[in-house]
């Protein structure tokens, strides 16, 4: 019965034992925060907030206010996350340069346009002129659009208006075919014109976006996939991004 109960409180011993030093464990691989170590062996003090495979957004600690802030994964050599797990960004994540160009890089800071749609364009970077020529694109299409069916209505108005004031002898024919014949024309042209005058301002400032991209060399279009990690509810994601 002794050696019975011997064996039970060497057993039970040996289980609190282990228990501890796996707390130790923990507590040593434990981290307080995260810590990003760049290429050049320095580390920022962080909790990331997300990592794609191009950049790691993160608030840094290290600032008074935590700023919200992000790194590009071609400056990083590893990630130390606060759960212990270590992420060695040469070896598994593939690094990817910068946006091909930063804002105002192509501008004339010395000679800038006074207009501020033209210095809007020269100013912003190539990511940005693509997303401007596809905003003023489809407003042109939406203004021509628009110009189209206010002066088909204005036309269709008309001949109608005129076809009702000549049929029948009813003065209540002649008063609504007049009405319609005058008034519809009117709203229909104003509609219209204002319809053009959008369409002409936005396929202007379309093409004044175009221009600039071709100076640079840039093209219209883009097509990017980036697959994404999100270390604090650790799921996944894949970001689809096409600009025509």
């Amino acid at each position: 019965m002794q050696l019975h109960t011997l064996r039970r409180l060497l057993s039970l011993s040996v289980a609190i034992v282990g228990i501890l030093l796996m707390q130790i464990t923990y507590a040593q691989t434990e981290r307080k925060n995260d810590v990003i170590v760049k290429r050049d062996s320095s580390r920022i003090q962080a909790l990331i907030t997300q990592m794609t495979y191009e950049k790691i957004n993160y608030r840094d600690l290290g600032t008074p206010d935590s700023v919200k802030t992000y790194i590009y994964l071609d400056k990083v050599a590893r990630v130390l996350l606060k759960n212990g797990k270590i992420i060695n960004v040469r070896d598994s994540i593939p690094a990817m340069k910068m946006p091909t160009d930063s804002v105002g890089q192509y501008a004339d800071l010395n000679n800038l346009p006074n207009n501020a749609f033209e210095k809007s364009v020269v100013m912003a970077n190539s990511d940005q002129l693509r997303d401007k020529y596809q905003y003023h694109k489809d407003r042109s299409i939406d203004g021509k659009t628009g110009a189209i069916v206010f002066t088909s209505v204005a036309v269709v108005s008309l001949v109608a208006g005129i076809i009702i004031s000549s049929t029948g002898d009813s003065p209540d024919n002649k008063t609504i075919g007049n009405s319609l014949a005058i008034a519809g024309p009117a709203v229909g042209i104003i509609l219209g014109a204002v319809g053009f005058k959008n369409y002409k301002k936005h396929r202007s400032r379309a093409e004044k976006v175009k221009s600039e991209l071709e100076r640079r060399n840039q093209p219209l279009t883009t097509f990017r996939l980036s697959p994404g990690f999100n270390p604090l509810n650790k799921s996944g994601n894949l970001t689809l991004r096409m600009s025509f």
